[in-house]
């Protein structure tokens, strides 16, 4: 056990040097987000509104989870007052946002659009066109950090600029 632990930090610390290394010398600080994003994540955070339009796509394009979008409207709810103040048992708010995000990126809509308007146009390009690929990759991260999220989004094949801007954008909201 210790020994395939060893391997897969031994495996994973030389990628995580390298984004870290390629980082230093490309990636802007949060506070860079062109756009005029500003640092707060108040202009990108989910509202009532963003959360219905993403129901109401994810039910037109069919196939998705009857119990998440339940999930999904209770969210709703609390967010214009209406709902409990504590998330479902099982559930923190942390965890509908999160999952909240990766179907932003699997069925686009406002939400997806405000972010991106906050990246870099070629980031947008890349979500515009490889939603479901970069959903995947962040809905495979269990312990959602910037470094972390860009490794798996530049292990899915999306650029490393393009990686860490969206990997930037997504903190923003989720963390």
């Amino acid at each position: 056990m210790v020994a395939a632990a060893a391997v897969a930090l031994g495996a994973a610390a030389p990628l995580a040097e390298a984004a870290e290394a390629r980082g230093a010398r490309t990636a802007a600080p949060v506070s860079a987000l062109p756009a005029g994003a500003g640092n707060e994540a108040s202009g990108l955070a989910f509202t009532a509104t963003d959360v219905r339009d993403l129901i109401q796509r994810m039910k037109a394009d069919g196939g998705s989870d009857t119990a998440e979008i339940a999930e999904f409207e209770a969210y709703a709810r609390t967010l214009e007052g209406k709902g409990p103040s504590r998330p479902m048992p099982g559930f923190g708010w942390s965890t509908i946002v999160r999952k909240l995000v990766v179907a932003g990126f699997r069925h686009g809509g406002v939400w997806l659009s405000k972010v991106l308007k906050r990246v870099s146009p070629k980031a947008a390009k890349y979500a515009g066109r490889y939603g479901n690929k970069i959903a995947d990759a962040i809905e495979a991260v269990e312990n959602w950090g910037e470094h972390a999220l860009t490794i798996a989004l530049v292990k899915a094949g999306i650029p490393y600029d393009v990686a860490s801007d969206l990997a930037k954008a997504i903190i923003l909201i989720a963390a």
